[in-house]
C-alpha cells in the first residue's frame, strides 16, 4: 500500500464529494454540472479533501460504489440529491498548470476513519478562473449519489 504523503500516480482518478447546493441545474432543477465554489478551499483547509478513487483495488464500476460508500460511512451528513465529481490526476494537474500556472500535488493523506483520504495540494484559494477550469473540464465525470 502507498504511504501517506506520497503523490497518487497520474494515471489514478480521485472522488469529490458535491452537496446540492454547489451542483450546477438548469431552468428545471436537472443536474449538469459542478459550480466553480465545489472546488473552493475553506478558509482552515490546507488542501482540498478528496478520496482516492483506486483504493479498494477493483474494476471502475466497483470503486466508484466502494468510493461512495465510504464517503457515506465518513461524512456527518451525505444529501440524496447530492452527488460526486471524478477527475484524473495527471488532468487535474495539467488544468491547474495551464490555467493558472500552479503545480499542484495530489497526495495520498489517510485520516483515522477514512483509508482513502487524498488531498490536493497548493491550489490557489480564490481563483475563479481555475475553480471554473476545475468543474468544468477536470471533474468531468459526475456521478449522482442515488445512483449509487
Amino acid at each position: 500500500m502507498m504511504e501517506r504523503g506520497a503523490n497518487l500516480p497520474d494515471d489514478h482518478h480521485v472522488i469529490r464529494y458535491v452537496p446540492w447546493s454547489k451542483l450546477l441545474k438548469d431552468e428545471n432543477d436537472n443536474v449538469i454540472g459542478f459550480l466553480a465554489q465545489a472546488f473552493a478551499l475553506r478558509p482552515d483547509e490546507e488542501s482540498l479533501s478528496v478520496n482516492w478513487l483506486e483504493y479498494f483495488g477493483g474494476d471502475r464500476k466497483t470503486n466508484i460504489r466502494d468510493s461512495v460508500l465510504e464517503f457515506r460511512r465518513t461524512l456527518i451528513k451525505v444529501g440524496k440529491k447530492s452527488a460526486f465529481g471524478i477527475a484524473n490526476v495527471k488532468k487535474i494537474k495539467d488544468t491547474c498548470s495551464a490555467v493558472a500556472g500552479v503545480r499542484v500535488r495530489v497526495v495520498y493523506e489517510p485520516s483515522k476513519n477514512n483509508p482513502t483520504h487524498s488531498g490536493i495540494r497548493r491550489l490557489p484559494r480564490d481563483d475563479l478562473t481555475l475553480l471554473d477550469a476545475l468543474a468544468e473540464d477536470a471533474f468531468g465525470e459526475l456521478v449522482k449519489n442515488s445512483s449509487v
